[in-house]
């Protein structure tokens, strides 16, 4: 039989009051280590109209941004 306590992922961050260890499932996060959604394993990204325009005018910005320091260091 499979004990499915042992092999599920646990988040490996300490909380703030006990530093112990948080005992939601986690996720294994870009760098490799295991979050929960509490501690930074899923972003879910802007619900409002106003933070997706934010969201996207961002991007526009960043993209502009990159783009123009390739330039630069191609010259």
């Amino acid at each position: 039989m499979v004990k499915w306590r042992e092999l599920r992922l646990q988040c490996e961050t300490l909380t703030k009051q006990s530093k112990r260890l948080c005992r939601a499932p986690g996720r294994i996060c870009k760098n490799g280590r295991i979050r929960c959604r509490i501690h930074g394993g899923v972003s879910t990204g802007p619900k409002t109209a106003i933070g997706k325009q934010k969201s996207a005018y961002n991007i526009i910005k960043y993209n502009e941004q990159r783009a123009n320091y390739n330039r630069s260091n191609n010259e």
